[in-house]
Formats: structure tokens, sequence, C-alpha cells
């Protein structure tokens, strides 16, 4: 098959995949530290074919569809708004989603849309500033906030802060990483915290993992987070949320070990599942399927799937 065949595969399926809604919303609790209370939820997006959400993305950013498939995450989202707890729902554009016209349309009269928070991530880059506040402006008439991503992971995010005002500064988890051990990430924190005051946003913690983590991001004025410490994604019906706020060393000990099993349970589900893909992969190769088709498939590199199957013979 040519590239370019590949490539009208590759837009077809995408193209099915948005027609029939081929994908389900996860969601990731985010809470408030100090009284371990939800305070809202990131829809994380979940392909039926197992393609990698990162990938899938990333393609349909460069077939022209990235919009399309925003727009259909969104109408999932708020079809789902009313089974969700009290609580924001936070949902990831891309650039072109948020000069699309179609956004507002979608968004102004919808029910549940108060609810809806629009993330821009530090890989959205977006050309056209004014038409963009111009289009968040009018979604903030209407309820939606609006929330920067990744914070601290590049200079787009800064520009993004100057140019669109959000109402939530979502830090990086670069920084949120060992922040309980590092002076600098715990100045930068602190700056952001300031930074954020001062222009009326709330800050969001990112990947927080452990207690000390926790611990340190009160201490610099975060009270709001999310991450395997504080909740898993999760696919509706939402179980209710484990997190309990810091308390002493034996408790922080007990949820280490909870959290250790649950993680030791979801890889013996990924270790079946990658020996039946294997299984597959290796009967694929036998039919004639060639390494670009499956590494479309399975969206990573020719040569990472060419590497993986040869090492597992």
């Amino acid at each position: 098959m040519s590239r370019v065949e590949r490539q009208a595969t590759l837009r077809a399926d995408i193209e099915s995949c948005i027609r029939e809604g081929a994908f389900a919303l996860a969601y990731q609790p985010i809470v408030y530290l100090d009284t371990g209370a939800v305070v809202g939820f990131e829809a994380l997006c979940r392909f039926d074919d197992g393609a990698s959400p990162e990938r899938r993305f990333q393609q349909s950013e460069r077939l022209g569809l990235a919009a399309d498939l925003d727009l259909a995450i969104i109408e999932r989202a708020l079809g789902e708004v009313a089974a969700i707890p009290e609580g924001d729902v936070s949902v990831n554009l891309s650039a072109s989603t948020i000069l699309d016209d179609r956004l507002c349309d979608l968004l102004v009269d919808d029910v549940g849309r108060e609810r809806l928070v629009i993330e821009v991530t530090e890989h959205a880059r977006i050309p056209d500033y004014e038409k963009a506040q111009h289009q968040l402006d009018v979604l903030r008439k209407s309820g939606i906030r609006v929330a920067v991503d990744d914070a601290g992971a590049g200079y787009s995010t800064f520009q993004h802060i100057l140019s669109l005002r959000p109402d939530l500064i979502k830090m990086d988890r670069s920084i949120t990483h060992d922040i309980d051990s590092d002076s600098a990430r715990r100045a930068l924190a602190a700056a952001l915290v300031l930074f954020g005051a001062d222009i009326g946003a709330t800050i969001v913690a990112e990947g927080v993992e452990t207690s000390r983590e926790i611990a340190a991001l009160i201490r610099a004025g975060i009270h709001r987070a999310q991450g395997f410490a504080v909740g898993l994604p999760a696919m509706l019906p939402l179980p209710s949320l484990n997190y309990e706020p810091a308390g002493t060393e034996d408790e922080a000990n007990a949820r280490r070990v909870r959290a250790r099993t649950r993680v030791q349970a979801a890889m013996a589900s990924v270790r079946s599942a990658e020996r039946e893909l294997d299984t597959t992969v290796a009967s694929a190769r036998e039919t004639g399927v060639s390494w670009d088709e499956l590494a479309d498939i399975l969206g990573i590199t020719r040569q990472g799937v060419s590497k993986r199957y040869r090492q597992r013979r």
C-alpha cells in the first residue's frame, strides 16, 4: 500500500470514527486538596480501535479533521454531563477548533454548557489570537470557562495566558513532579500562584503522584490538582473517589499500598491484552499484512512495530 493510499485509509478511518462516535470518554477527577472534594473532571478520549489518543489527534490535525473530532467529543461530553457529579467538565481543544465558527454555534445555547471548561493546550498554535479572543468571549458570556493547559511546558502557554486571559491555569506535570524536593519548582509554582491571583485565574496542578507533592502544593498556595495520587480516569458510571486529604504518614502509606494494588491489577490486564495483540500481529503477518499497515493500525512507527514483534517471537 502506497503512502497516499495509507493516508486515504487513515482519513476514512477517522471520518468513520467521528461519524459513528467510535470513542468513549474517561473522566479524571480534579480535587480540592485540603478536603478531597471533587471540583471537576477532565474528559479524556479513548478510541474504540485502541489507537493512541495523542497520535490520533496528531493525525486528525494533519488531515484537517481536528475540529470535526473535537466537536464530536464536546457533543459526547455534553450528552454525559447529567450523569457526572457536580463540578466542571474540561475538554481539550485544538487551535483549529477554537477558531471554528461551529464551536459557538454548538455551545451557546446547549444545555449543560455552564459546566464546561475549554482547555487550550501548549501544543495548540493559534494563528489568529484576535478571533480566538472573540470566540472565547462569546462562550464566556454563556457561562463557559477557559483554561490554559500545560503551563510551564513551553513558550506557547505564556503566549496563550497573556492573550486569552484564562479563568484557570493548569500547571504542567513537569513542575509538579518532585516539587517537594526541588526549590526551583516550588519557586516557579509560587510565582504562578501570584500571577494567577493578579489576573483572577485559579491554578490547578497536573500530574500529582505522591502525598509529599500534595503537601508541597498546598504550602505553595495551590489547592486544586489532578493526577494518580488523587484519582484515576474512569468511564461512566463514575466510581466514588478514593482520595483522602493528606493525613499521617501511616495513612499515606496505606493509600500507596491501595494505589499499588490497583496498578498491579491494571498491569495484569495490560499484559493479557499484549499477549492477545502479539498473537494477532503474528497471524496478520502470516497473511501478508505489511509492517507499514500494522504501524498505522497500532499507532506506532514502522520500526517500533517491527522491533516489538521480532523481540517477542
